[in-house]
């Protein structure tokens, strides 16, 4: 499928065509191996053993097959993965009088599963004064840098450049400009404006210092002063380097501190620590309790589950390169929530972006965002996995793209692609754009469209686009027959769009059949052609559904 990196890809497919057992599939490797509970078995089959492939292509270039099955996992070692689905599970409740109930409960969610030790950076101040010498004043406390949230979880990504700039070339050059800060006077505010003006381009050349110092100086951590966000650079690279187990170890507790403040934050933007939910540390871990599924809006219920989700997602996807699973969670949300959603995930694609990692959101669904538009995402990738293969009749293919072509425009309209009693012949004017000359004639038009539905009703090729059309057609003649006076079936062709139509006919005395309005998902659909999108697999998809079928082959009895 050629999934991107770092966009949201939309894998389409109806219910029932096994989205939720890939997901499942993903739920169920662990390092080694693919492990399935009974109910994921292929209709409980134990002896059908489950498998995921991929092929994949490293940052570098290097196209690699990775394989998860039963026995084996070469996943695991490239890839991180994470499935986010819905958490709400019904408890039955039983009593001793043999009466039972049941409830709706959402699962708790872990999010960190293992809080770290707190443990502290230590301070240093007064070893890297004596370290720096003479003109130790000038060195800022680095406090305010070990205190920040943020700064130390950018600098849990540079753990490289803080050991890197503590190397022999590095340290030395280091050392020079201290050497020659040293042999200056004067007062703090001096010695800085001397270091400003005279080492600091020379500083801001050393590598990996530079990578350190522009960490700090983009935070406002109080020090107002390029050069002095590098002095606090240059005690952090020691400090680092002076013990750096207890450093890293430092920086979980501070990311783990930092994470607890985002969720809570979020939590509040929503408004509903009034119902005690909230991450709470509990045997160790950072735990979200949530209350009964009925003392909470569904929608709430949703988007705060989703959100607590992806927040443990960001626990576990610590690679390179990252998979991140949504099965379904969108399709049930309100418009605001999943407005609120899709927020969520593209501000999560960013942080990856952001800190040079690769991130591959896969959201499943069973709805079709070029009809339902309900994803807004600016660059979402679509992909149809219940993939037709049949084939749109190319010449109607290029009628519908010259459609528009002012030659035709309001003909084709009128007497094709809507019920029109009266006779036209363009058949000039097709043949001067390359369109099949016959269907400048409506009746040798409709003729081909009819021809189709009785292959689609009777398990022949078909085109998908004619039966759309024919289903329109047809439709609109059965109310335009049922019309009794000529100005009521004048006024029924003057209006326009289907729909429209039918409405007119009932405040004229005609009710069309419930069947016929909800057909509109067929015959609203097929009767444009979108260059660059699959056109055909969605209206094939409705084509193929029973009852879809029942309902057009009512319309043509």
């Amino acid at each position: 499928m050629n999934i991107q990196a770092n966009k949201p890809s939309l894998l389409v497919a109806p219910n029932g065509f096994g989205k939720s057992s890939l997901a499942a599939a993903f739920n169920s490797m662990n390092s080694r191996r693919i492990v399935l509970t009974e109910e994921n078995y292929h209709e409980e089959n134990a002896a059908l053993s489950a498998r995921i492939l991929i092929e994949y292509t490293r940052p570098n270039g290097t196209p690699i097959t990775l394989e998860a099955t039963d026995a084996t996992n070469t996943i695991s070692s490239e890839l991180d993965y994470f499935v986010i689905n819905n958490l709400t599970k019904p408890k039955g409740i039983g009593n001793q009088y043999g009466r039972a109930s049941a409830t709706l409960e959402i699962r708790d969610v872990v999010l960190v599963d293992r809080i770290p030790n707190n443990v502290p950076f230590g301070n240093q101040y007064r070893a890297a004064q004596q370290r720096f010498g003479q003109n130790a004043r000038v060195l800022p406390n680095p406090d305010s840098a070990l205190n920040n949230l943020k700064l130390i979880e950018k600098l849990s990504f540079n753990y490289q450049a803080l050991e890197r700039a503590n190397g022999q070339r590095a340290r030395n050059r280091i050392n020079a400009i201290i050497d020659e800060i040293n042999q200056q006077t004067g007062t703090i505010e001096v010695l800085t404006d001397w270091i400003t003006n005279n080492k600091l381009n020379d500083l801001k050349q050393i590598e990996y210092l530079n990578t350190i110092g522009d960490l700090v100086h983009e935070i406002d951590l109080g020090y107002n002063s390029e050069t002095k966000s590098y002095l606090v650079a240059i005690q952090l690279i020691w400090l680092y380097n002076n013990n750096p187990n207890n450093f890293k170890e430092a920086c979980k507790y501070s990311n783990y501190q930092l994470d607890k403040q985002r969720f809570q934050n979020t939590l509040s933007n929503f408004n509903c620590t009034w119902k005690g939910i909230r991450a709470s540390q509990i045997g160790g871990q950072l735990i979200v309790k949530f209350p009964k599924a009925t003392h909470i809006s569904n929608g709430q219920r949703d988007i705060l589950t989703f959100i607590a989700m992806l927040f443990r997602a960001r626990q576990h996807l610590k690679k390179e390169a990252n998979i991140l699973i949504i099965d379904e969670v969108f399709d049930y949300l309100d418009d605001a929530n999943l407005t609120a959603a899709q927020y969520y995930i593209t501000t999560f694609i960013k942080d990856f972006k952001d800190e040079g990692r690769i991130l591959y959101p896969i959201i499943l669904t069973h709805l079709n965002p070029n009809y339902f538009k309900n994803f807004a995402f600016s660059n979402q990738k679509v992909y149809y996995l219940d993939k037709s293969n049949i084939q749109v009749n190319q010449s109607l293919v290029r009628l519908l793209r010259n459609r528009d072509n002012p030659t035709i425009k309001d003909d084709v309209s009128k007497h094709l692609l809507h019920f029109e009693p009266t006779h036209i012949n363009k058949r000039a004017e097709f043949n001067a754009l390359g369109l099949r000359e016959l269907w400048g004639e409506a009746d040798n038009f409709s003729q081909f469209l009819f021809a189709e539905v009785d292959n689609y009703l009777n398990g022949r090729a078909f085109c998908p686009f004619a039966v759309c059309g024919a289903v329109r057609v047809k439709i609109e003649e059965i109310a335009y027959n049922k019309l009794r006076t000529p100005a009521s079936r004048t006024a029924f062709l003057a209006t326009n769009m289907t729909r429209n139509k039918l409405e007119k006919a009932q405040e004229m005395g005609f009710v069309s059949p419930e069947s016929h309005y909800l057909l509109g998902i067929i015959y609203n659909e097929g009767m444009h052609w979108k260059d660059n999108i699959d056109n055909i697999s969605p209206i094939a998809s409705k084509l193929e559904n029973l009852t879809i079928k029942k309902l057009i082959r009512d319309v043509f009895e």
